[in-house]
């Protein structure tokens, strides 16, 4: 359920133009990390940048990102490594 939300707030704010680094698309990504690790998931903004980066390069998982909306698995991938960087 958290992860669906997390998606739909990224879609969201691919749509509504807002920067991918950004206070709110980053604030959004740190609260799914946090959720993630809370779940003995991915612990740390280093892995969410990998596996983001892994769904761009990952055909079936690009397009299901791209099914939901053009252009989200890039969205994803950059915001996601940008908050790596802001983070280290």
């Amino acid at each position: 359920m958290e992860a669906k939300n997390f998606m739909d707030q990224m879609e969201k704010s691919l749509k509504n133009h807002l920067s991918f680094d950004g206070h709110e698309v980053q604030t959004l990504i740190n609260e799914h990390i946090k959720f993630l690790s809370d779940q003995n998931h991915i612990t740390n903004a280093s892995d969410f940048a990998a596996q983001a980066r892994f769904f761009l390069n990952d055909e079936f998982h690009r397009k299901m990102l791209e099914s939901q909306q053009t252009g989200l698995s890039y969205y994803l991938c950059i915001a996601a490594e940008a908050f790596a960087v802001n983070t280290n």
